[in-house]
């Protein structure tokens, strides 16, 4: 055993998450605000979502389809 003691997980409103970043591939964007998820392509709104799996499927179909 180590004398090192465990790290405390942050709480909900605390800054620093990988969360609180947008994520961009390719001009498109999935941001989290306020429990809404939000996706843009190239600047462009997309849509809202209530779920990051629902948003990042989303984003991917948006990435794959023809411009």
């Amino acid at each position: 055993m180590t004398d090192k003691q465990p790290m405390p997980l942050k709480s909900r409103g605390e800054k620093g998450s990988f969360m609180d970043r947008p994520v961009q591939r390719g001009g498109v964007q999935v941001r989290e605000r306020n429990g809404i998820w939000e996706v843009e392509v190239d600047g462009k709104f997309r849509g809202d979502y209530c779920q990051k799996e629902h948003a990042l499927s989303a984003a991917a179909l948006h990435k794959l389809s023809p411009r």
